[in-house]
Parts: C-alpha cells; sequence; structure tokens
C-alpha cells in the first residue's frame, strides 16, 4: 500500500460489494454528523470530540479508496448526508452544512489528485482543521470586532511590562498564530494517523475475527437530542442583555474609553446573535432545507436505507470501543478506528450470511 489507493484492499470485492461498503460507511459518516450525542457516549473520553471531528474525513478516505470515480461517490454520500442532518437537526445552524460540504469537497478533490496516501492525508487533516479554526476566530471577529483584538493587545502589554520582556507580535497575532499552529499540528497528526489506520486495516482485511456476525438484538437506538423550549428562551435572555447593556452604555459609569469600548463590543455580540438566531439563520436554512427537500423525494431510498444502519452501526461502535479500552494514548484510538472501520465493512446478519444493504 505504498502508492494510494492501490487495490490490495478491496481488489478482492465485486462492484456490489464496493457499494455497499460505501453504503455503510455513508451511514458512518451520516451518524457521525446528527449522532454526535450517541457516539460521544459510546465513546465516553474527554478527547472523543477531537476523534468526532476527524470521523467524516476517516470516512471519506475510505470512500475514495472504494469508489471508481470518487468525485461523484464523494459528492453522493455527502448529499445523502445533508439530507439526513436537515431530518435529524433541522436547527442546525448553516455553518455547519458548510463545514460538512467543505470536507467533503476538499477531500474529494485531495484524494482524486494525489496519488500516495501519506501526503494526501496530511494535507486533507490539516486543510480541514485549518478551516474549522478559521470559521472560528472569522466567528470571534464577527461578534467583536476589533475591539476584541485590541483587548488582547492591552492585556498581553500588560503582562510583557510586569515581567519585563519584548513580545515581537502583538498579543493577538500570537494568539491566532498559536492556535492556528495547534490545528495545523493536530492535522498533521490526524492525517498520519489516518494513513496508519489504513494500512492496518489493510493488514486485517479479511481476519476472520472482524467478520462479525450480529444477531437481532446487537443494536443500539440513536435518541438525538431535543431543544424544544430554548429557542424563545435564547430571544428573552437576549433581550434582557440587549437592555442592561443599553442602560449601561448611556450611563455615567460607561464614561470611560475602556468600559465604553468592552460595552461597545458585548453589544455588537448580542446584537449579530440576536440578528443570526432571530433572522439570518432561520432564512438559510429554510433555503437549504428547501433543496434538501427536493433531494431527498429524488434520494428517499438512500436515505431511509442509510439511516436504517444506525442502530446496528451505534452497536459495533460501542463493541470497538470496548476492544480498545484496555490501551492507552493513540494507541488506543487506532485500535477503535481500525476494529470499527473492519466491523463495519465486513459484517453480516446471522440471519443472511450475503451483504444486505436494508438491515445493517
Amino acid at each position: 500500500m505504498s502508492g494510494y489507493f492501490t487495490r490490495s484492499m478491496f481488489q478482492s470485492l465485486t462492484s456490489e460489494e464496493r457499494a455497499l461498503a460505501i453504503r455503510r460507511l455513508t451511514a458512518l459518516w451520516a451518524l457521525n454528523e446528527c449522532g454526535i450525542g450517541g457516539i460521544l457516549h459510546a465513546l465516553n473520553s474527554p478527547l472523543s470530540g477531537l476523534v468526532v471531528g476527524s470521523f467524516a474525513m476517516i470516512c471519506i478516505a475510505l470512500i475514495c479508496a472504494l469508489a471508481e470515480n470518487r468525485w461523484r461517490a464523494v459528492m453522493s454520500s455527502l448529499l445523502i448526508v445533508l439530507v439526513i442532518k436537515a431530518l435529524v437537526s433541522p436547527h442546525t445552524s448553516p455553518t455547519a452544512y458548510l463545514a460538512v460540504s467543505f470536507q467533503g469537497v476538499s477531500g474529494a478533490l485531495i484524494y482524486g489528485s494525489i496519488r500516495y496516501l501519506l501526503p494526501s492525508s496530511i494535507l486533507f487533516f490539516v486543510i480541514g482543521h485549518i478551516e474549522s479554526a478559521m470559521q472560528r476566530i472569522i466567528v470571534l471577529t464577527l461578534l467583536y470586532g476589533t475591539a476584541l483584538w485590541e483587548a488582547i493587545d492591552i492585556w498581553g502589554n500588560w503582562i510583557a511590562g510586569k515581567w519585563g520582556v519584548i513580545i515581537p507580535l502583538k498579543s493577538s497575532s500570537l494568539l491566532i498564530a498559536t492556535y492556528l499552529s495547534i490545528h495545523f499540528l493536530a492535522g498533521m497528526l490526524t492525517g498520519w494517523l489516518t494513513y496508519r489506520i489504513l494500512k492496518a486495516v489493510n493488514r486485517n482485511w479479511g481476519d476472520a475475527t472482524f467478520r462479525l456476525s450480529l444477531k437481532a438484538g446487537d443494536r443500539k437506538e440513536l435518541i438525538p437530542k431535543r431543544k424544544k423550549g430554548k429557542r424563545w428562551k435564547r430571544y428573552i435572555i437576549a433581550g434582557i442583555l440587549l437592555i442592561l447593556i443599553a442602560l449601561a452604555y448611556i450611563s455615567p459609569i460607561a464614561g470611560a474609553g475602556g468600559m465604553q469600548k468592552a460595552l461597545i463590543a458585548v453589544l455588537r455580540a448580542v446584537v449579530i446573535l440576536a440578528l443570526w438566531f432571530g433572522f439570518i439563520a432561520p432564512w438559510l436554512i429554510s433555503i437549504l432545507q428547501r433543496f434538501l427537500k427536493n433531494k431527498r423525494q429524488r434520494l428517499a431510498h438512500e436515505v431511509e436505507e442509510t439511516m436504517a444502519m444506525f442502530p446496528r452501526l451505534l452497536w459495533i461502535i460501542d463493541k470497538a470501543w470496548t476492544n480498545a479500552k484496555h490501551l492507552r494514548g493513540l494507541s488506543r484510538w487506532k485500535v477503535f478506528f481500525v476494529h470499527t472501520i473492519l466491523y463495519i465493512l465486513q459484517y453480516r446478519t446471522v440471519d443472511d450470511s450475503a451483504p444486505d444493504g436494508t438491515d445493517m
């Protein structure tokens, strides 16, 4: 497996078996996007947020490994994932759809353009993590404006003066650079780990140990978290904060320049949040859902089939994590991912030894 996507791992699979494997990976990707709570509960680890965030990119890498036409396969899977995300989590922020789409498009382009597995995986994961970091920085800037970074610079200068040191960069620039560097290193690490995971899958492919025969009861139900009654509370809290900030802004206490800047920054954040949650996000979501509704009608069978796999996949994820619980550090995550992938791609139901695309 030195060259990228040599067919040694999947060379024995028929076209039907490849299609089944891609459907299962699509279901795992969709479960990751709309069933975070269930997966986090199964993993029960403080690092699971980062790992679950990498689940989608590993699924994309494997879809590309299985598909003859990588772009078409990833785009088809992406569309199914977005439709399911809209069905299960209808109030998800539009930025989440953007992030998922970015992963799918960038993964298809990178894995379709770079032949070798290691550099393509590292590049894919670095870009994915950097995009996530940049999205947060942009959101902070939109919310608080330059006042946030100015406040960080003032605080940094005060600390430097107390310690008697010279900081070559502004504190805000240093903070952003550090934040991006951490995500860059995380992308390097997870890209390298993905390379190791896929090589381990290749070595253990066909091992009878990973050919599960699942019974009817081998399933766990996904219960998505509901957020009923929270939207109106958010509006009330935002309104109260807006009134308090406005009163503080016009009061004599707000005469100091620093206080005034801080109040303006918080006021900006409250107004933008109110506009986002009250008007912009619902409008964008309605447009997106109308688009996905049309696609859902065309993909009704594929969507139903994909969601039917969720209980099986959750059971497998729980089993794979149990297998790895005795390990520590990266070894635990590597074993967990390898076992999850091998189990999911090779399992059979006990009442039907042939691959089945509806009851997984």
